[in-house]
């Protein structure tokens, strides 16, 4: 369907965005993992070129996560049946979220490795300062940590493997 204009075009992006959401656990546990890491980086008062190299890692996470849902949809409306290159499309497009979440593994333990030692200070410090604040982000944790495990799941039919 073509969108009439900029604002459905919008609504088509989301429909997706929730639709991914609603089917692919992974997608899931990428946004829940995300924003575990923006609050620590909250916590842990990242310098900005570090923040915005984990925020790029993690968006190149979620548009692999993406990009591999709308080829599966893709593989399964053109080869219901299984054939092995429809397996094969799938795994390679599976290949590469694996390595951009692996590339995000490595980049968080190099940004948040030398910095782990000191997060009990650093919370309790932000916890003084910043009351409200703190409470607010670990609120906004709490509240994306149940929305991840309480969308409502629909089935997403796998096939052509």
């Amino acid at each position: 369907m073509r969108a009439e204009n900029l604002w459905a075009s919008f609504l088509y992006a989301f429909e997706g965005l929730w639709y991914a959401l609603r089917t692919q656990r992974n997608l899931r546990v990428h946004v829940l993992i995300a924003a575990l890491v923006l609050v620590l980086s909250w916590v842990e008062q990242l310098p900005i070129r570090d923040f915005i190299a984990v925020l790029l890692a993690i968006v190149v996470v979620m548009v692999a996560e993406l990009f591999n849902t709308a080829l599966e949809a893709v593989v399964d409306l053109i080869s219901p049946e299984i054939r092995r290159l429809a397996k094969t499309a799938k795994d390679v497009a599976a290949a590469a979220v694996l390595l951009a979440a692996a590339g995000a593994v490595v980049l968080g333990l190099w940004v948040f490795l030398p910095r782990l030692g000191r997060l009990p200070a650093f919370l309790m410090l932000r916890w003084e300062r910043q009351p409200a604040a703190t409470l607010a982000w670990l609120g906004l944790l709490v509240a994306v940590a149940a929305l991840m495990f309480w969308i409502p799941q629909a089935p997403h039919r796998r096939g052509g493997r």
